[in-house]
């Protein structure tokens, strides 16, 4: 899946004729890190995800994620809820990352 959502976003750049490097300065990821997850170096981070799904609202989130529907569809009420659902499933995996990271630190402290 991370190399089809990977594909569809180069398709999106080529559509809007950016660069990665342009699109790394719009969302904040360093040229490299973006570099690598579009080409499927490593995976497509989830705060990659949304940060392009924020910077370019005419996105679809559908059409990203399910290759469903238009690049760009002309209803954004359905697209703006996808959206949101990304932001909070983002929290939500931040949260259990910090989740983790405190359970490991208990478990080299009884070591």
């Amino acid at each position: 899946m991370q190399n089809i959502v990977a594909q569809r976003v180069k398709n999106f750049l080529d559509f809007k004729r950016w660069s990665i490097n342009s699109l790394s300065k719009a969302i904040n990821v360093p040229q490299m890190t973006l570099n690598r997850q579009i080409s499927g170096v490593s995976s497509i981070s989830v705060d990659t995800i949304c940060s392009i799904l924020l910077t370019f609202p005419s996105l679809s989130a559908e059409w990203l994620f399910r290759g469903i529907g238009p690049m760009e569809p002309s209803d954004k009420s359905t697209d703006t809820e996808l959206k949101a659902v990304c932001i909070d499933q983002a929290k939500e995996i931040y949260r259990l990352k910090q989740r983790i990271a405190e359970l490991e630190g208990e478990k080299k402290d009884r070591a």
